[in-house]
């Protein structure tokens, strides 16, 4: 077989099994995450036993695959320069500690597991095949854009995302196709297939455009960007503070525990049940009416509780639902109708936070209208200048 076809045969199996593994196993991540949102729905009394759940995923991590614990950031490292294959029980813990986490009400997200997932799984199907260095950024990149395509229903943004959030600007003319068909192809697997269901953001009147709805679309990209520069700073000292052994709280146990004992008693007491889980309702909420930007803070203090002590699954559904709060607060005092200001808020603050302007537009376009990405191509662009360069996923 001639070497140009073995290649191509190699990646055409290589796609479709991605396409086929990750898409069915994204869906049913989804089914199960909206298995235990219900179950916590019914049972609010869960949120008590958050410090336990806690416990349980800190050692799950600690001893049972303490080489997957830095998560994201381990993948990145090996799409940047690959070395041996991903930890075998990165995907199982991710999955397992995510469902963990909002079955006692964390405030955390899904797009951790749905990276971490795609790229480990991308990774086993390609170990047989003696991939070269390159050709296995390639595949695990394909893995993440996968992942984020099945999890999130948007796989134009995740393609795009997959080279944007490592900056990886080597390559993407060839890359970008195989992230695209990587990001189509498990989200058809897991809709048409697997029976995944995605949340309809779709605005009922889609913003004409103005003069004056760019001005707006760009004070309000502003202070999304405020907004993430605001949670990177939280992230940058979440990860040079750790536990030192003494003091209140010595070891990670104790400081998961503590703090979703506090986080606890601030749902229960607070009746903050609405900010808790992913808040995906909440964002459809603000879309229909304005909410206080206090809404926002209160959905960010939540998150920070919870991603600060350790609580798995991400912080980006979060930070979309604290960016719509936002701008659904903020919606009033422009010319623009709520809805707009909520969908720029959603994927602002998440353009900023991750330095990802471009995927962030392309969702736009995705889940809200193709007439708001003028809009939101503002939004994004400015919330990123102000955010800076270094995002959640920088080193």
């Amino acid at each position: 077989m001639p070497p140009s076809a073995s290649i191509l045969l190699r990646w055409l199996t290589l796609l479709v099994g991605v396409c086929f593994v990750v898409g069915a196993a994204g869906a049913g991540f989804l089914h199960a995450l909206a298995w235990v949102g219900r179950t916590f729905e019914a049972h609010i009394w869960l949120v008590w036993l958050l410090p336990f759940l806690g416990l349980a995923m800190t050692w799950i991590y600690a001893r049972l695959t303490p080489t997957s614990a830095g998560g994201v950031r381990t993948l990145i490292a090996q799409i940047r320069s690959p070395g041996g294959p991903l930890p075998l029980g990165m995907g199982p813990a991710i999955i397992g500690t995510t469902l963990l986490s909002h079955l006692g009400g964390a405030s955390v997200g899904r797009e951790g597991t749905a990276l971490q997932m795609g790229g480990a799984l991308a990774d086993r199907l390609g170990g047989p095949w003696r991939l070269s260095d390159e050709e296995r950024r390639t595949l695990l990149i394909c893995g993440v854009s996968a992942g984020f395509g099945a999890v999130f229903g948007t796989p134009y943004a995740a393609a795009v995302f997959a080279l944007e959030f490592v900056r990886l600007t080597a390559g993407w003319w060839y890359r970008l196709p195989l992230c695209l068909l990587a990001g189509l192809g498990a989200d058809a697997v897991g809709r048409h297939l697997c029976g995944a269901v995605h949340t309809d953001f779709r605005l009922i009147l889609p913003p004409d455009l103005t003069v004056a709805g760019f001005l707006w679309a760009g004070a309000l990209g502003l202070t999304f960007g405020l907004v993430a520069r605001t949670y990177l700073a939280f992230v940058t000292f979440n990860r040079t503070w750790k536990p030192t052994g003494h003091g209140p709280l010595p070891t990670p146990y104790h400081v998961i525990f503590v703090v979703g004992l506090l986080y606890a008693g601030l749902v229960w007491f607070g009746q903050l049940t609405p900010f808790t889980g992913l808040g995906i309702d909440l964002a459809q909420d603000v879309a229909q009416y304005p909410v206080s930007p206090l809404v926002a803070a209160l959905k960010f203090l939540l998150t920070a509780l919870c991603i600060g002590a350790g609580f798995r699954g991400g912080e980006v559904t979060p930070l979309f639902v604290i960016g719509a709060c936002l701008g659904s607060g903020l919606a009033d005092l422009t010319a623009l109708p709520v809805a707009v200001g909520a969908a720029l808020g959603f994927v602002g603050v998440f353009a900023g936070a991750g330095a990802v302007p471009i995927a962030g537009t392309i969702m736009a376009c995705e889940l809200f209208d193709p007439r708001l990405t003028p809009y939101a191509a503002v939004a994004c662009a400015l919330s990123w200048l102000v955010a800076g360069r270094r995002g959640l996923y920088s080193e």
